[in-house]
């Protein structure tokens, strides 16, 4: 599974349960404010978990855990993604796929094959800008995808998060007005605005150009329907 990273324990990533988080590595798309970069362009620097290491470890926390988070990177890119979950899910865990979409054939067969619990949904831009945001050009229709698997987890009562990391750079208050149109095409209620946070990301200039505030983003989400913030900064510039 080229599992680079884990969280032994968070009660944030996988929403109302108690869950560790696995991360693998590679990804399908070059976001400019992808904290993660190790995991897109050089996995291998990152440590080396084995799933025997791993399976030990959640061995130890049966009882005491709700669920497992797949993370990255894209874990749909992994050819054992579907018999790692069902191992997760024979041993009694639920499992919340983090995934950005660009293939839902992949993720509606798990879910056929062995049930997904939660989805974890990154919906980047809107359609018309997709593919610039997503730095993924060679793929067509990536915004439509991603609302096909966004639509699939309503359909099949999946539990479904569906989040936007937020720069003013890369996305208007017009273009989230017209994420939150398409969005509520697939019946989806909740949306969740991430507030950009300077780090290590993929596109450095992003940390010099100016972003929304916490304040400006708590204005922008009470102007949509049923969207909220996270991840806020806790710096409010008036």
């Amino acid at each position: 599974m080229n599992i680079r990273g884990m969280v032994r324990f968070t009660m944030v990533d996988f929403p109302g349960k108690m869950a560790c988080v696995v991360f693998v590595g590679n990804c399908n798309f070059r976001c400019g404010y992808c904290h993660n970069p190790c995991l897109v362009f050089d996995p291998e620097s990152q440590p080396l978990i084995s799933e025997e290491e791993f399976f030990e470890f959640l061995g130890k926390r049966q009882g005491k855990l709700d669920g497992v988070v797949v993370s990255g990177g894209e874990p749909i890119l992994r050819k054992p993604l579907l018999s790692f979950i069902r191992k997760i899910k024979d041993m009694g865990f639920l499992v919340k796929l983090d995934t950005n979409g660009s293939m839902p054939d992949k993720v509606f067969k798990i879910h056929d094959k062995v049930g997904l619990d939660a989805l974890g949904v990154d919906y980047k831009a809107p359609l018309d800008k997709y593919n610039e945001i997503s730095q993924c050009h060679h793929v067509p229709e990536l915004g439509n995808k991603a609302l096909k698997v966004i639509k699939f987890a309503l359909d099949k009562d999946i539990f479904i998060d569906v989040r936007t990391t937020v720069h003013k750079a890369l996305l208007s208050e017009t273009d989230l007005n017209k994420m939150r149109e398409e969005l509520s095409t697939t019946g989806l209620k909740t949306w969740t605005l991430q507030q950009f946070h300077p780090g290590e990301v993929i596109d450095e200039s992003l940390l010099e150009k100016d972003t929304y505030n916490d304040l400006e983003l708590i204005e922008i989400a009470k102007n949509m329907d049923n969207t909220n913030v996270r991840g806020l900064s806790g710096i409010i510039i008036k």
